[in-house]
């Protein structure tokens, strides 16, 4: 599998799952009875009542992943690491209401029967869903262990870059003007202007230069 591929395949795994397990939330998990007065009313709790830590862990691996997703290779690390922690929290969490299913109905009971000492009487039933939610932070924590190990060997999407290139080799341009070059041999200059000559190299001289006057003012040079 190529790393794009790689990266791919355990990014989804880890954004999938903690979606899930978020998602697992909103059913029923727990299904039973508290007495009352009034007789035994049915009580039930959601996921997210009976495993608020699973609700928030599953928000935190969420938003892990999309870190994972967008950051560089230590902010990836970093959200890996977090993604591990929030998938096992959710694990726990949900399993922990299989083992003691009571302890998860009993704030529902509390608040049918408005006492506080109120537990669930009798058997609880158990929906599949804190299964499924353990299974999303499972997958979501095998994700990011993933992600951990084997990030390091992905590179950034490639970006555009700009190459800077010499003025001189770029099409459409010229090279740099060059300074004038003035003889060092002042007499070597003077016969170059009596002959209508630019001493600094540039060329024939302008149409006043055949009358420029000689040293001292004496008059045209002939």
């Amino acid at each position: 599998m190529t790393p794009a591929r790689e990266r791919g395949a355990l990014l989804l795994l880890a954004a999938g799952g903690s979606l899930l397990a978020l998602a697992t939330g909103a059913p029923q998990w727990l299904a039973g009875a508290v007495e009352t007065p009034t007789g035994l009313v049915p009580v039930g709790a959601t996921g997210r009542a009976a495993a608020p830590l699973a609700t928030a862990a599953a928000l935190v691996g969420a938003a892990a992943a999309v870190a994972a997703a967008i950051g560089r290779r230590l902010a990836r690390a970093l959200a890996a690491l977090v993604l591990v922690l929030a998938g096992a929290g959710v694990a726990v969490a949900s399993l922990a209401v299989l083992a003691q299913p009571q302890d998860g109905l009993d704030a529902a009971a509390r608040a049918a029967s408005a006492r506080t000492s109120a537990v669930a009487a009798g058997p609880v039933d158990v929906s599949p869903w804190p299964v499924v939610s353990a299974a999303g932070g499972a997958a979501a924590a095998l994700a990011g262990a993933g992600v951990l190990v084997r990030g390091r060997r992905w590179t950034s999407a490639p970006t555009s870059r700009r190459y800077e290139r010499d003025a001189s080799a770029a099409p459409g341009t010229h090279p740099a003007p060059r300074a004038p070059e003035v003889a060092e041999d002042p007499a070597a200059a003077w016969d170059s202007l009596t002959r209508g000559d630019d001493p600094t190299g540039g060329g024939p001289a302008g149409s006043g230069s055949a009358g420029s006057t000689g040293p001292g003012g004496s008059g045209p040079s002939r």
